[in-house]
């Protein structure tokens, strides 16, 4: 037999579509569910519950299916070639724009019409201060300028090329620190620092 959804089932036995689904509520009538979840109703299932079918109802509900059926044979039965299709959406197309361009004039006519903006004078903002950490005080360290001849060797900034060579000529004639310091301007921690770097 065939399967049918709640309205022609309703319309099959001559009863209201509540009635259906009140008798499947109650599990008088059993039914089942298609693919997308609707309910479908077996119409021997019908003829036990409620006895035999509705006659008229038959016709009806064939009629209908016929109808369908031949409405999606039509649907299915378009072919088009490629050149109709084309021709198609160029028509389409055509008259779409048809519409939109005289729609864009009109606005373009009405449009208000921006005046030049003068520009202000920038606003000046006040820079943040850094905040400082409270615990800690801000000493500024000051950085000591770096030699490039001097640092090339691990010196002491104020120890320029000439100065270290006259402490190595010096201490090459076997003068002590402290006698090379009289002879050079620089302190005795930098002259035995330049010896030790040398030697």
């Amino acid at each position: 037999m065939a399967i049918q959804n709640i309205t022609d089932s309703a319309l099959l036995v001559n009863k209201s579509r509540r009635t259906i689904q009140r008798y499947i509520a109650d599990g008088k009538l059993t039914m089942a569910r298609d693919t997308l979840g609707k309910p479908q109703i077996d119409t021997t299932e019908l003829i036990r519950v409620f006895g035999p079918l509705s006659k008229v109802s038959q016709k009806i509900i064939a009629k209908k299916s016929q109808g369908v059926a031949a409405k999606s044979s039509k649907k299915n039965s378009i072919n088009l070639t490629p050149d109709e299709l084309e021709g198609i959406i160029t028509r389409a197309v055509e008259k779409a724009l048809s519409k939109a361009i005289p729609l864009l004039i009109e606005h373009k006519k009405t449009a208000p019409i921006v005046e030049e903006i003068i520009p202000t004078t920038p606003v000046d903002h006040k820079k943040r201060k850094a905040i400082l950490p409270i615990n800690k005080p801000f000493i500024a360290k000051k950085k000591e300028r770096k030699n490039g001849y001097a640092a090339a060797f691990g010196l002491p900034n104020v120890i320029t090329e000439v100065i270290h060579l006259q402490i190595m000529k010096l201490h090459g004639e076997g003068l002590t620190s402290r006698e090379i310091e009289k002879d050079v301007s620089v302190s005795l921690a930098s002259i035995q620092r330049t010896i030790n770097v040398s030697a």
